[in-house]
């Protein structure tokens, strides 16, 4: 009975085991339990339609569209905050600070990596990794030669807190065959910013619940950050001056390094990430863009984050029954962010794209290589590299005489051959080489490495220690040799910057202290002239956005007043933002534009304009020693490149330079001098055209543009983003500190250094001054016959 039984169920069950396909099931995890299946649910009666009859058996019904519960999409955050990040060389590491929502710190996180390598780079013995917070989340090698490669990484509980987060991407990349110091240069990994982002679980991880939480704007797939306004009343006078002072506190508190404004009346830009759409009015004309005006705004001030279905979640209103009531609610938000105007500064914030925060050394200092973000690290390779940041104030001035120190503590192999070197670069510039004379290896023990400041300016300067290191294995270079072998060179924590005592007295015109620190306006104690079409909705824009970068660049608000004319200026600081058509020939003659520029410049005739300066050194090198004025023209070359010794050098009085055309290449001018009557600073900003001064200024303020203007005088290609700056030939001092001997001798002695033949003529006056007062000493003593 029992076989028969069996026979059966063998016999039943034969179709369906004829039916599986060859499976390897038992080499997969298996499968977790499924839950008992509850019993089907029988259908629902059709109801009968009013007036109708119900369907016949078997007939069939259309097709009811399947309801499906809504699943929340992940929020994506991009976090690269540059417009391109490439490591290069053999080891190269990046460190910056991203702000999280409380929303998105308690979210279960992905983190996503998309990167392409140069075909050149070893995968075995190149790696690269990414730690949050100091905990390693990515590490693997660099293997995407052929094609971009995404790598996926769960960011472990509890890593991630509200606030400012630490990630740093390092890459150590060897050569696959060449040992060469050339070939480092080769080397390269570079991340795809559009495929690199954090990726939060939830809806909430999305959303701005708090003004604050503006600070985690972030930026998009191209390291941007936008900020749409949305001001119905942009043409009103009183509209201005509200609408500049919320950019610079959204600016400030989101401290980005490539931020832009973008002002409309009206309009239904999309938020997304790395943008922020806001609405700024009076809560009678915000109801023409809004589905909803905010609960108060009609009674007092108002600033609070809003769900519209037009602009979308999280859009920020500021409003209130008039402007004055949104100058209060403007106020709440910059309180956060602002600073009085005479505070110490002893930082630059830039933790959102450099880690740490940027020491500002306002006189002698001594800095540990540990507090400027540099480690101990050991190195086995052809080419070391690591670098750190100092801030400098607008008003330094040593760049012709002063010397900073490098205490360095380091140590080398027995391996490294004479005939290697370490070299200081300050701000891409060589400053300073120390070769390496001896074998057998050393440890260096505060080794002083003199640093020129010729190069620094104000603002953060970026100061970088480059170790070229030869051995006898990398001449033979035997198979498999780029990745072996021990550490080579070792730098320690325990190196110090010294940082002399300098003189400190402003000058103007100086371009570079409107980028560094936001001089002269940064220090004005009354709102500034912010003369600028309010008509033009891209002129409007272009001053938000450069006032903004003005706030970031001061560490805090400037305050404007838009309703000064161009004439009524007087000797204030000023600036003047417009299209050059629209600019008064009194603005440009005094800055020093050619009032017939506007005549010419935006065509697109650069193709066939040549450029003058670019011709005039072409013939200079084509001629370059033939005949005495080449060979005069080669020891010029030769002055100034060995010795920083420039023709100027030997002009007692120089006059202002003849006023400057732009070129047909050129997109936007930037030009700055004194006031008519000395008692201030202009600066001009002007574009052929409004939307040329939209997206020139954009370009001017992006970070990687930003710190290249200087100079009187600074012109910008947006189609290359080429930079040019005319120097500065005269300039007036400006005091900024009380009075000092100790100050003025610093000052005289910068000022003769910069100015050889003045130097020349005050020694020889004293010298004959000196021989005359011996003299008239000597002829008074002894016997008088």
């Amino acid at each position: 009975m029992k076989g028969a039984w069996l026979l059966l169920v063998l016999f039943a069950a034969s179709p369906a085991v004829a039916q599986t396909p060859f499976d390897m099931s038992g080499e997969r995890p298996p499968a977790p339990a499924q839950p008992i299946a509850p019993p089907p649910v029988q259908p629902a009666p059709q109801a009968t339609p009013p007036g109708g009859t119900a369907p016949a058996a078997g007939t069939e019904l259309p097709a009811q569209p399947e309801i499906r519960q809504a699943t929340a999409q992940p929020a994506k955050r991009y976090f690269v905050p540059f417009s391109e990040l490439v490591f290069s060389g053999e080891y190269s590491q990046r460190s910056w600070s991203v702000f999280l929502t409380p929303e998105q710190a308690a979210a279960a996180t992905e983190l996503h990596l998309g990167y392409q390598n140069a075909i050149v780079v070893a995968p075995e013995t190149s790696r690269m990794t990414v730690s949050i917070n100091g905990t390693k989340v990515v590490d693997q090698p660099i293997a995407a030669s052929d094609k971009a490669a995404d790598t996926v990484a769960i960011v472990p509980p509890r890593v991630l807190h509200a606030g400012l987060n630490d990630v740093t991407i390092s890459a150590v990349q060897r050569h696959r065959t060449d040992c060469s110091i050339q070939s480092t240069y080769e080397l390269w990994t570079q991340i795809d910013l559009a495929r690199t982002f954090f990726s939060f679980d939830g809806a909430e991880a999305g959303r701005w619940k708090r003004v604050e939480d503006l600070r985690a704007i972030g930026v998009d797939e191209s390291g941007a950050t936008t900020f749409n306004m949305i001001v119905p009343s942009m043409a009103q006078a009183a509209s201005t001056a509200p609408t500049v002072r919320l950019g610079e506190a959204l600016a400030l508190m989101a401290n980005m390094p490539n931020q832009a404004f973008e002002v409309t009346e009206d309009g239904s830009p999309q938020a997304g990430p790395g943008a922020a759409n806001v609405v700024v009015g009076p809560a009678s004309e915000i109801s023409r863009v809004l589905a909803m005006v905010p609960v108060g705004a009609q009674a007092g001030p108002v600033a609070t984050l809003v769900d519209d279905p037009k602009l979308g979640p999280s859009t920020l209103v500021v409003s209130g029954p008039n402007w004055q009531a949104i100058d209060m609610a403007i106020d709440d938000i910059a309180r956060q962010v602002d600073r009085p105007a005479g505070s110490l500064r002893t930082s630059l914030g830039t933790r959102n794209w450099r880690t740490p925060d940027v020491p500002m050394l306002t006189g002698a200092s001594n800095l540990k290589f540990f507090d400027l973000g540099v480690s101990t690290l050991q190195f086995p390779g052809r080419r070391f590299r690591t670098d750190f940041t100092v801030g400098v104030p607008s008003d330094f001035y040593a760049g012709a005489y002063g010397q900073a120190t490098i205490l360095l503590d380091a140590a080398y192999s027995q391996d490294v051959l004479p005939g290697s070197h370490i070299d200081v670069y300050v701000n891409d510039n060589i400053a300073a080489t120390v070769p390496i004379t001896t074998t057998g290896g050393e440890i260096l023990r505060h080794l002083p490495i003199k640093v020129t400041m010729r190069h620094f300016r104000p603002g953060d300067n970026n100061v970088a220690l480059e170790a070229v290191l030869l051995t006898q294995a990398d001449a033979v270079c035997a198979p498999g040799a780029t990745g072996q072998g021990g550490p080579r060179f070792a730098v320690f924590d325990t190196s110090e910057f010294v940082m002399p005592d300098f003189a400190r007295v402003a000058r103007t015109p100086d371009l570079a202290a409107i980028s560094g620190t936001g001089f002269p306006y940064g220090r004005a104690d009354y709102a500034l002239p912010l003369i600028m079409d309010r008509a033009q909705s891209e002129t409007v824009s272009a001053g938000v956005t450069l006032m903004a970068r003005m706030s970031v660049a001061a560490g805090r608000l400037i305050g404007v007043d838009s309703s000064t004319a161009a004439s009524a200026v007087a000797d204030r600081n000023a600036i003047f933002i417009s299209a050059l058509s629209q600019v008064p020939p009194a603005v440009l003659a005094q800055v020093g534009v050619s009032g017939n520029s506007s005549s010419g410049w935006g065509e697109a005739v650069s193709s066939i304009k040549p450029n003058t300066e670019t011709t005039f050194d072409e013939w200079r090198k084509k001629l370059r020693g033939s005949g005495w004025r080449g060979q005069v023209s080669s020891f010029e070359d030769w002055m100034n490149r060995t010795f920083n010794i420039s023709m100027d050098s030997f002009r007692v009085f120089p006059g202002r330079p003849p006023e400057y055309t732009p070129q047909g290449s050129a997109s936007l001018l930037v030009a700055q001098e004194t006031s008519p009557t000395a008692g201030g600073t202009w600066t001009l900003v002007t574009a052929p055209t409004a939307s040329a001064l939209r997206e020139g200024v954009r370009t001017l303020t992006q970070q990687r543009t930003w710190r290249q203007i200087g100079g009187h005088l600074t012109t910008v290609d947006t189609g290359d983003d080429k930079v040019a700056t005319q120097p500065v030939t005269h300039f007036d001092f400006v005091e900024t500190q009380p009075f000092s001997l100790a100050n003025y001798r610093l000052i005289a002695a910068n000022w003769l250094s910069a100015n050889a033949l003045s130097y020349a003529v005050v020694l020889t006056v004293l010298s004959i001054l000196l021989g005359l007062a011996t003299a008239g000493l000597l002829g008074s003593l002894g016997r008088h016959k």
